[in-house]
């Protein structure tokens, strides 16, 4: 864990209370226009909502780094409540599901308020990154195997085993794409380690939403209500009792991802190849 905050953040002043989301916003900076800026949704939406639900852990003085260990339990937890099928606790695990991705900002919004930025809290939050969507889909899928949904009954005659593969391929999928990045990651390392300047390998967010700048509007707004639906969709699905639709949505984006990072390694692969020469 980071060590504790170098500044007092807490108190009770009414006064210091109102300056706590103005002095987040000034630690991040022109980063807020600069971050994620293939993404409107982020910026006007999850970005503006996080500032004001860092104002509680600030009070309390949480570190960076345990809210992060907090939302990778939170992400534990909101899978096993979603399999155990029953539709109370797959409502209440989806939701705290959609808030595990609020706090994802939360705990870089700690760090830039602290100072306390550092390769360890980096590290804890790309392994607290991944717990969530790996685990979901085949949470969904046990969750369906235990109690059909309300689509899969009116479907009459559905084998359950089905939403199970389809949560574990969509699992697996996930994974091996995270698997494929880290491996593209580690490559880039390596070319600027050897003045490699030519290197040009997106990050997984990058990667996600490559090309949205240079897209029409249209195109950019698909693109956006996607990344907003997946998120908050599965709270309407869990809601609704048609989490198998959530589910075949989760996986077709798990596969997509993994086809477009399969091809930037292969890309990158052969440029390497091509590089060492005969």
């Amino acid at each position: 864990m980071s060590s504790a905050p170098k500044q007092q953040v807490g108190g009770d002043s009414s006064v210091f209370r109102g300056s706590i989301i103005p002095a987040l916003r000034n630690s991040y900076g022109s980063k807020e226009t600069l971050d994620r800026a293939d993404s409107y949704v982020s910026r006007f939406i999850y970005r503006r909502w996080s500032f004001y639900l860092t104002v509680p852990f600030v009070w309390m003085g949480w570190s960076a780094n345990q809210v992060t260990i907090l939302r990778a339990v939170l992400a534990l937890l909101s899978a096993v409540l979603v399999a155990t099928g029953f539709r109370t606790l797959v409502v209440f695990g989806a939701s705290l599901y959609a808030l595990c991705v609020l706090l994802d900002y939360v705990d870089g919004n700690l760090a830039r308020l602290y100072g306390t930025a550092g390769d360890f809290g980096a590290l804890l939050e790309e392994l607290a990154d991944q717990v969530g969507p790996a685990l979901f889909p085949l949470a969904i899928g046990v969750g369906l195997y235990l109690r059909p949904d309300r689509l899969l009954r009116l479907m009459g005659h559905v084998d359950p085993v089905w939403p199970l593969l389809a949560g574990a391929l969509a699992s697996i999928a996930y994974c091996l794409g995270a698997m494929t990045l880290l491996y593209i990651r580690v490559m880039k390392a390596d070319s600027k380690r050897q003045g490699d300047l030519a290197t040009r390998s997106p990050d997984s967010r990058a990667s996600m939403g490559s090309g949205v700048n240079t897209l029409r509007w249209g195109r950019t707004a698909v693109i956006e209500g996607v990344y907003f639906a997946i998120v908050f969709g599965v709270v309407l699905a869990a809601i609704f009792d048609i989490m198998s639709i959530y589910l075949v949505a989760r996986g077709l984006k798990n596969f997509v991802i993994l086809f477009l990072w399969m091809r930037i390694l292969v890309r990158r692969l052969a440029e390497l190849r091509a590089d060492a020469g005969p």
